[in-house]
């Protein structure tokens, strides 16, 4: 990168360079997911999910604005591939989780467990085609997660998850010929149960303190590949 602006000649590169960086510290995390996509193809704007840091000893460490995120604290995106139309292609759904709120957020988050569809689960999911909104309801279950499945989301701070689904696996996700949709959810509705082992230290919090609540992008349509 120095090399790069070693080499440039003309000013006018840097102060291009300076701008945009400025523009995207003053406009903030939401212009992110738009921006650099835009400017760099195939570049991701955050960190994969799975590289967020794990929630360890959670009845000793939270974040006290973080348990007092209200519902509006996460926000999701959506993105899709165009639908492919013949073998070797591939189907790419690209999910960004933002925390709107100044506080860490503490979500459920397993790479292998994101549903495709809705099964109630709590979780991450992504949802081809669903009537409305409203589809997503359920109980979603209840007791203690495992710390691996715990991941914290700092102030501001985005992540992205990456779905590829080839071009075989298509009619089982209920696409075809005609308008298609794609639509990503996160649900969570407990704050997770503690549990300590013999010996453990007292209880600073009485639960695992997740973010509950149900979050949704808009639906977004699906092109149809022209190749």
């Amino acid at each position: 990168m120095f090399g790069f602006f070693r080499r440039s000649a003309n000013p006018n590169t840097l102060v291009g360079v300076f701008l945009l960086v400025l523009l995207a510290v003053f406009a903030g995390p939401g212009m992110l997911p738009n921006l650099l996509p835009s400017l760099v193809p195939g570049a991701d704007e955050s960190i994969r999910c799975e590289w967020l840091r794990s929630g360890e000893q959670r009845a000793q460490h939270q974040s006290l604005i973080g348990r007092e995120a209200d519902d509006s604290a996460l926000s999701l995106k959506v993105r899709s591939s165009a639908l492919p139309n013949q073998p070797g292609q591939n189907l790419e759904i690209v999910v960004v989780i933002t925390n709107r709120s100044i506080g860490t957020v503490a979500i459920n988050y397993n790479v292998n467990q994101v549903q495709i569809g809705d099964g109630g689960l709590n979780g991450l999911g992504i949802a081809f085609n669903a009537p409305n909104p409203q589809a997503f309801g359920g109980a979603g279950g209840g007791g203690s997660y495992p710390e691996e499945d715990i991941r914290l989301l700092g102030p501001r701070q985005s992540c992205i998850h990456r779905e590829v689904f080839p071009y075989e696996q298509i009619p089982s996700l209920g696409l075809g010929i005609g308008q298609n949709i794609v639509k990503a959810y996160y649900r969570n509705t407990t704050r997770g149960v503690v549990q300590l082992a013999n010996g453990a230290q007292q209880l600073i919090y009485p639960d695992q303190g997740l973010w509950v609540g149900i979050a949704e992008s808009e639906s977004i349509p699906i092109v149809t590949s022209s190749g």
